[in-house]
Order: C-alpha cells, then sequence, then structure tokens
C-alpha cells in the first residue's frame, strides 16, 4: 500500500509540474506577443505622427536619431512664407553648438532644401537638431521641428 501510494504521490507531482510548465510557457509566450504588438502600434504611431514633418515642412535628413558629423547636411522642403528657415543644434545638456539660417524660395507650393552645417564639438553624445520659423508678428518661434540625433564627433 505504500508503494502504490509513493506511485500516486509521483504521478500528482509530474502532472502538477507538466501544468505549471505549460502555464509558464504560455505566459512567456503572450508577453512576447503583447510586446510585439506593442512595438507594432508604437512605429505605427510614430509614422502617423512623425515628427519629422508638420503643416509647413518636411525634413528627410537627418532622420530620428542618426548619428551625425560635422558637418551634415540637412534636407527637405518647406512652404513658408518668411523664406527662412531657423536651423539650431544642441546637445542633450543644452548646449547651442550651431545656429543657422536657410533662404528658401517663396512657392504656392512646397519647395526643397537643403544645407551643409558645421557645429562645434559637443559635450554629450546625444543633442537635438531644431528647424523653425520666426514669426512675422512677434518673433517667436513657430512650427519648430525637433529631431532627436546622436554625434559621432
Amino acid at each position: 500500500m505504500n508503494n502504490r501510494h509513493l506511485k500516486f504521490n509521483r504521478e500528482r507531482l509530474l502532472l502538477t509540474a507538466l501544468v505549471a510548465i505549460a502555464f509558464f510557457g504560455f505566459l512567456l509566450w503572450s508577453i512576447e506577443e503583447t510586446g510585439s504588438k506593442e512595438i507594432s502600434l508604437l512605429s505605427d504611431f510614430l509614422k502617423i505622427n512623425s515628427p519629422l514633418e508638420n503643416k509647413i515642412m518636411k525634413i528627410t535628413s537627418p532622420k530620428i536619431n542618426e548619428a551625425i558629423k560635422s558637418p551634415f547636411i540637412i534636407s527637405g522642403q518647406a512652404l513658408i512664407l518668411e523664406t527662412v528657415l531657423q536651423i539650431r543644434i544642441k546637445d542633450a545638456s543644452g548646449l547651442v553648438l550651431a545656429q543657422k539660417q536657410i533662404k528658401i524660395k517663396e512657392s504656392q507650393k512646397m519647395s526643397p532644401f537643403s544645407s551643409s552645417i558645421a557645429y562645434k564639438r559637443p559635450t554629450r553624445t546625444k543633442g537635438i537638431v531644431e528647424i523653425f520659423v520666426n514669426s512675422l508678428e512677434d518673433g517667436s518661434e513657430i512650427n519648430k521641428i525637433s529631431i532627436p540625433v546622436d554625434f559621432k564627433d
């Protein structure tokens, strides 16, 4: 009877272990699936709400988190009445590394632009490229696009 009781406990223990393994396997699989769906949703959100464009500008270079080295090319298209785009490069500490104005051809449609910009040696490895227009009314920065970048310098 003791041998039979041991066999029953061993079978019960084995069954419990198999159920636990199946449960944890399913749990890990569902976490992986949820993570993949979240990444997919996030990338779709970034495509729709791209910080590389707004109602008057579309920036084609640099890309988000692109590694840049001085000088680098900034390019895109713009539809502005002010005809001057302002470019500012800052490192992660907020130190302004460069500022430049780019003249854009005034037009009723998007006009392409491209300019080489050199900047001072950054104090951090990460930074931001800001592209904006100064308002003719009060000089404030309007329609600003901020692109995070990595410095290779």
